[in-house]
């Protein structure tokens, strides 16, 4: 995979939070815009020196978070309400969450590799190749009932699985 791949794939993916982000802190939509056009540009110009052993979701709001200081310091508290202080507090309360779900995502992966090859179908059944229960039922030559507490079963065994995890690593 080239850089520009890299690159696209890593924004792209990181694109609702980095937006969220600017959001949570300017006041003015068109100015939230262009400070978002700026962290990306910022973004793919700086792309060569990204630790790749870093989320690239909290070097991008890094790069936010300098941007909408920048962006009060030329406007005052016109579109940016929060001191510099509140700016990082947020920065780092979004780096937290983006932590979190990391977390979460890597247990459940880690949940869903140990399930049966059963239970393993009817999830891909659900929700990777998004049949109704009705289908699944007829795939499986089982009631739509049947399936629907499978899957209930499946999803209570999974968050409790992904709970033990988190548990474990003292996260939970």
């Amino acid at each position: 995979m080239d850089c520009n791949d890299d690159f696209l794939r890593s924004f792209l993916t990181s694109e609702p939070d980095i937006r969220a982000f600017i959001r949570s802190l300017i006041r003015d939509p068109h100015v939230a815009d262009d400070v978002f056009q700026e962290v990306a540009l910022t973004c793919w110009r700086k792309f060569d020196s990204y630790d790749r052993q870093r989320s690239f979701g909290a070097w991008a709001r890094g790069i936010a978070a300098n941007k909408i200081l920048q962006a009060r310091d030329r406007a005052g508290r016109k579109h940016v309400a929060f001191s510099p202080e509140t700016v990082e507090a947020i920065l780092a309360a979004f780096n937290r969450t983006e932590e979190d779900a990391s977390l979460r995502i890597e247990a459940l992966r880690e949940c869903v590799r140990g399930l049966p090859a059963k239970s393993k179908q009817l999830l891909s059944y659900r929700y990777e190749q998004s049949l109704t229960g009705d289908k699944i039922a007829a795939i499986i030559k089982a009631s739509r009932d049947a399936v629907y507490k499978a899957l209930a079963r499946i999803r209570t065994g999974l968050a409790d699985c992904v709970r033990r995890c988190l548990e474990s690593q003292g996260r939970g």
